[in-house]
């Protein structure tokens, strides 16, 4: 590469690694071009992107944005995932996709400007998704006002029967006790 084209990519790189909230880097040696496709289009889903990018231009971009927590990830074939969205649904799909092909290797990221450990990664992977989250915080709010909707309907349904009870006996014309009103 001429010295101009890789100052372009080092700064293309550092402007992409700095509008990240996570970063991910991985060990992608013996995947074949089909998996890693594959790999692609399942981080595109969740709004992320996986980069296979030259090594000393990656280290260099990192530096200028000030990620000296990572420089000891890129060494070897190391491919960068780039988190722009939920880091959760992220996760899963590079924890499944690592579960499923050895030879992808998570080796350590960045979150927020944090080091983010594999243990880290797993935790992340392991929360439920955002929307099953919203929906269970809904549920336990819905749920106490259902269980006072049916309380209130059962009082009224006792007050009516009640009611409707004296009336029937006032119209047999049965006596009505103090006790009873």
């Amino acid at each position: 590469m001429v010295r101009k084209d890789k100052q372009d990519k080092v700064k293309e790189l550092e402007d992409l690694f700095k509008k990240a909230n996570t970063l991910v880097l991985a060990e992608y040696r013996g995947l074949t071009v089909s998996q890693q496709t594959l790999l692609r289009k399942n981080l595109k889903n969740v709004g992320a992107t996986f980069n296979v990018v030259k090594m000393s231009l990656a280290k260099r971009a990192a530096t200028k944005a000030g990620f000296e927590d990572i420089l000891d990830y890129f060494s070897g074939p190391t491919g960068v995932t780039v988190i722009e969205s939920d880091p959760v649904d992220a996760a899963k799909v590079l924890k499944e996709f690592s579960d499923e092909n050895d030879s992808f290797i998570v080796k350590g990221g960045l979150m927020d400007n944090k080091p983010l450990t594999i243990e880290q990664l797993n935790v992340l992977a392991s929360i439920e998704s955002k929307d099953v989250l919203l929906a269970k915080i809904a549920g336990g709010f819905n749920a106490p006002l259902s269980k006072l909707a049916y309380a209130l309907k059962g009082l009224t349904n006792k007050t009516s029967f009640a009611f409707q009870a004296l009336i029937e006996k006032k119209e047999s014309g049965d006596e009505i006790s103090k006790e009873e009103e």
